[in-house]
């Protein structure tokens, strides 16, 4: 990996940027997004993290906004919490993250998958006239052809590539091919089982078996009274998927609780084997979302 960019060995934290919540919440204000990773870095984060969706989840598209964010920022590294791959023709997908990793002078890490198994997935691949079935496969091809493809990128081979995703199939293959993996794991002993999974796939493929970056997403409501961040969290997930947050947690990790609690409960995933975090905060409204992003960054470090 390149100088600039997240170490696998070193721990670090990571600001998921609410690229949806901007479309919510801030009248599609994509500068507000911006404008919260410059502050981000500001504060510390060692990365800043944009997700992507076209119909099921609308939101700003992550390679542009993450050209925006490579001129504003000059230290952290750009990643995608994930890719959705198969929204774009992989020639073209080639093309554009080439070029980003130029602009971004090699600060650019690609998460990727292959969508939730959801109505909402099927609706946007199908308006793509794009296949939804198969597409485990069907990313596996395109990050290859991707890979072959590339323009010359910052650094020999492109950017690193991480992959989402907790099923037996995925976690082979994130340790047999990947640079790392970085999935919504829901508890610390589901991440440290899979994490298991992924480093014996790694030395198996003859691979050295921490040489795959430990990542983990993870989604934290905060607030002084726990049943406010409860409530929060709640108003959260019902708005950005549509679903409870007691629907959500049994397939994403969150938290709702104080500062101290969301500290331990980052503390579990470290000790679990997560090396760099990235952290979603769940903040319906946006309301004081600037001035608590320094907070999450303190309750991480365990501070």
């Amino acid at each position: 990996m390149g100088k600039n960019s997240v170490s696998e060995q070193t721990p670090g934290t990571g600001l998921l940027l609410p690229s949806r919540e901007a479309l919510l919440w801030a009248e599609s204000d994509l500068a507000f997004v911006v404008e919260a990773g410059r502050l981000a870095e500001k504060a510390g984060y060692d990365s800043v993290w944009v997700g992507d969706s076209l119909l099921a989840r609308p939101r700003g598209e992550p390679l542009t906004l993450l050209a925006a964010l490579a001129a504003a920022t000059t230290r952290v590294t750009l990643g995608t919490a994930v890719l959705l791959p198969l929204l774009r023709h992989p020639v073209s997908l080639a093309h554009v993250v080439a070029t980003l990793d130029r602009v971004a002078e090699g600060r650019i890490i690609l998460g990727i998958g292959p969508g939730a198994e959801l109505p909402g997935t099927h609706a946007e691949l199908a308006a793509l006239g794009a296949p939804s079935d198969r597409r485990v496969s069907a990313i596996l091809s395109a990050i290859e052809r991707c890979r072959r493809l590339q323009p010359l990128p910052f650094r020999r081979g492109g950017p690193p590539i991480w992959l989402g995703g907790s099923g037996p199939r995925m976690l082979r293959t994130a340790g047999a091919t990947f640079d790392g993996w970085l999935p919504f794991s829901p508890t610390p002993a589901d991440y440290g089982s899979g994490l298991r999974a992924v480093r014996e796939a790694a030395e198996g493929a003859g691979r050295a078996p921490d040489s795959v970056a430990a990542g983990v997403y993870l989604t934290v409501a905060v607030a002084d009274d726990p049943r406010q961040a409860v409530n929060e969290m709640d108003a959260y997930m019902r708005a950005y998927y549509g679903v409870p947050a007691e629907v959500m947690a049994r397939a994403q990790a969150c938290h709702a609780g104080t500062l101290e609690s969301a500290s331990e409960w980052f503390a579990a995933y470290r000790a679990a084997g997560a090396r760099h975090l990235v952290v979603r905060l769940a903040r319906p409204g946006l309301s004081d979302y600037n001035e608590t992003i320094p907070q999450i960054l303190s309750a991480a470090h365990g501070r």
